[in-house]
Parts: C-alpha cells; sequence; structure tokens
C-alpha cells in the first residue's frame, strides 16, 4: 500500500455540455490519456494497492462538496465505488493516513474519522444497510471495501433564526435557492 504521485495518476477535466451538470474528468496515466471517464474533478490522493488503485476525488462545488471514492482494477475499470456526502454538507478531504496492510483513514464531513477497509476479494454485503448515514454506492450486493465511520449532522438552525437570516438574504438581493416552503410563504406576503 502506497501512495501515487500525481506524476503516476491524475485527472483532467472534460468538458460538459450543460453547466450545471456534474464535474467529469478523464484518468490520464504517467500523462498519457487513458480515454477512461469518472465522476469528479479534483484527485485528492491515489493509494496503490495490490494490483487495484484507489482514488479520492472531489466534486470542487463550493458548500455541496462530494467524495467520490473509486477502486479501479489494473485495466483501470471500476470494481467498487461509493460516495460521501449530503446536501448542503461541507466537506474537506484531509489527514489521509495509510495503516498497511489494507486500511485507510481520512476526514471528509460530519467532523468524522472514516476508516476505509480494502478486501482482497469480493465480500457479500445487502445494499441500504451496510453503509453508514452519508455514504452511498451503485446497488449491488458485493462489495471490495468497507466504509465506516459515524458522521454528525451539520448543526441547523432554529426555524426563527433561520427565517430572519432568509429575510436578509433576500432583501440584499440573494437568491432564495433552499428555503423551506414556510419561509417562502412567509416572505411572499
Amino acid at each position: 500500500m502506497k501512495l501515487i504521485q500525481t506524476s503516476e495518476f491524475a485527472l483532467r477535466p472534460v468538458a460538459t455540455p450543460h453547466s450545471e451538470d456534474m464535474p467529469k474528468s478523464e484518468l490520464m496515466l504517467n500523462g498519457l490519456p487513458t480515454g477512461k471517464i469518472i465522476d469528479g474533478a479534483v484527485l485528492e490522493a491515489a493509494i496503490r494497492w495490490h494490483d487495484c488503485l484507489l482514488a479520492f476525488v472531489t466534486d470542487a462545488i463550493t458548500h455541496e462538496e462530494t467524495l467520490r471514492v473509486y477502486l479501479f482494477n489494473d485495466c483501470l475499470n471500476i470494481i467498487d465505488s461509493a460516495q460521501l456526502g449530503w446536501m448542503y454538507a461541507t466537506g474537506v478531504f484531509s489527514l489521509l493516513e495509510l495503516q498497511p496492510p489494507n486500511t485507510v483513514r481520512f476526514l471528509f464531513f460530519g467532523d468524522t474519522d472514516w476508516t476505509l477497509e480494502l478486501f482482497g476479494d469480493e465480500v457479500f454485503a445487502i445494499p441500504f444497510f451496510t453503509d453508514p448515514r452519508g455514504v452511498s454506492r451503485p446497488l449491488r450486493f458485493h462489495r471490495r471495501f468497507q466504509i465506516s465511520g459515524s458522521p454528525r449532522p451539520e448543526p441547523r438552525q432554529s426555524g426563527s433564526s433561520q427565517l430572519k437570516k432568509t429575510k436578509a438574504t433576500t432583501a440584499t438581493g440573494g437568491t432564495m435557492r433552499g428555503l423551506s416552503g414556510q419561509a417562502i410563504q412567509i416572505l411572499c406576503r
């Protein structure tokens, strides 16, 4: 298990037809394009583990960051993936720690120390019940890695303080994105 330098493995942003589309990137191996496209914009870290490559990729979207975790085989085909994040959750990928032979620890969001354990072979998993809150995956019954952690929800403001903040923001020309129906009704009176 070892960290890979960006000269060996990197991402190159790919233009998307609409500005609202999620960012996509092409995998670059030893500075050469591979033709493999993944979701995400910023390579936070890449780790070589046996014949596999583990990549941590963020979207570079302010105030709603998502961490995408990809496990590639030696042909750069995705053999497992997961994403960490939820609406309006902010996250900064940090404190990456390799714990050989098969564990990686890191911080991302929810004031949580996340642990990722890699498996040499596929392991049976029941979708929707085996991952912690904030982790989502494609629907599959087998995994090549498990993510664990107990994220704490981001602090929420009370209804009245949220409403006051909303009124001030709207009065200064801010957007009404993300307001609750109740707050919009009060503002529109």
